[in-house]
């Protein structure tokens, strides 16, 4: 009887420890909280990203509840996630908070993170701007390892590319500008304006000798340029002087040059034209033809004149003043004056 009440006890003993293990077994796996209130709230993400239920839910690194159930999202294409969170934290999720999924570590478990944007200080304090039992939140995309590695991927290889163009274009350099021809010819150069340089260098040091040695003399040079200027100077003073004082006598010969200029151009078209005394003293018959004896005339007298003078240097003045005894046949008879 004893044994039978004894193995009763041990057998309701075994069972209410195996109830207890399987409710706390319950309680960590599916996020169920027996002693704390909670109230619940429906994410809507891209997709889950290895998500698993009964995943903390976290803010400022603290967990505020669990994640209880995961669906498809009605447009197939989303995960609806339902999560539970302790009362407590009721009034800290904000409307305007930020929702995603992130990992502990690169290889962690995930975790649903919640963050509050960085304006807290004028967020409204009413209880319309927190999430409340039943509200439905977006969150943001999960960063997705595989599309960053595909675009990390594609810089590399366009890295690869640069790389391959670079070395190609150095490459070529290499070819081009440091080839053994052009680096000599470089060497060349270099040579030669070397060379150039002494020769500068020296003549600059003969110049500086002969500015030195010859200081006297550029000095007296310069002293005279000097003078020679201020007598310019006083010689062009002078000048304007002159031409000030002689103004009205200037204006008067520049005055009359301008008549004279303009009766020589009106005899001028006179002369053009058959007009004016000159042309009529040269259409005058009677003066042209007395002018144009006067110019016979004129010029019998000069061959007269060059035959005395060359008589003259022939015979001297003594056979031109006396006749010589015997008269020459052979020589023609002096000529004789003509007068018209």
């Amino acid at each position: 009887m004893n044994n039978s009440r004894f193995a009763i006890k041990v057998g309701l003993f075994v069972f209410v420890s195996a109830g207890l293990v399987a409710l706390l077994i319950l309680n960590f796996s599916n996020g169920i909280t027996l002693f704390n209130p909670t109230y619940k709230l429906r994410i809507i993400l891209p997709n889950a990203a290895g998500l698993k239920p009964a995943a903390d839910v976290m803010m400022a690194g603290l967990s505020i509840g669990k994640v209880s159930e995961m669906s498809l999202a009605d447009n197939d294409r989303s995960v609806e996630i339902t999560v539970k969170i302790l009362d407590k934290y009721k009034n800290k999720i904000r409307k305007d908070a930020q929702i995603h999924i992130d990992s502990l570590g690169f290889l962690g478990d995930q975790y649903v993170e919640v963050s509050s944007p960085t304006d807290n200080a004028l967020a409204p304090t009413n209880e319309t701007a927190y999430l409340q039992d039943g509200d439905t939140v977006t969150g943001e995309p999960v960063f997705n390892m595989t599309e960053a590695v595909k675009s990390i991927s594609g810089v590399v290889d366009q890295a690869r590319k640069t790389m391959k163009d670079l070395d190609q274009a150095i490459t070529n350099v290499n070819n081009s500008v440091l080839s053994p021809n052009t680096l000599g010819h470089l060497v060349l150069v270099v040579s030669n304006l070397q060379v150039v340089t002494e020769r500068v260098a020296g003549a600059a040091s003969r110049a500086d000798d002969l500015l030195s040695t010859n200081a006297s003399a550029f000095n007296a040079a310069v002293s005279n340029f000097q003078a020679l200027s201020a007598s310019l100077t006083n010689t062009s003073g002078e000048l304007d002087q002159i031409i000030m004082t002689n103004s009205g006598d200037v204006r008067t010969i520049v005055t009359n040059l301008t008549a004279a200029s303009a009766n020589i151009k009106k005899l001028s078209l006179d002369l053009q034209n058959g007009k004016g005394p000159i042309n009529r003293l040269l259409n005058d018959e009677k003066m042209s033809a007395d002018l144009a004896a006067f110019v016979s005339n004129a010029n019998n007298v000069t061959a007269e004149i060059s035959i005395f003078g060359s008589n003259l240097n022939e015979r001297g003045i003594w056979s031109m003043l006396w006749k010589p005894k015997k008269a020459e046949t052979n020589r023609p008879p002096p000529p004789r004056w003509r007068h018209q």
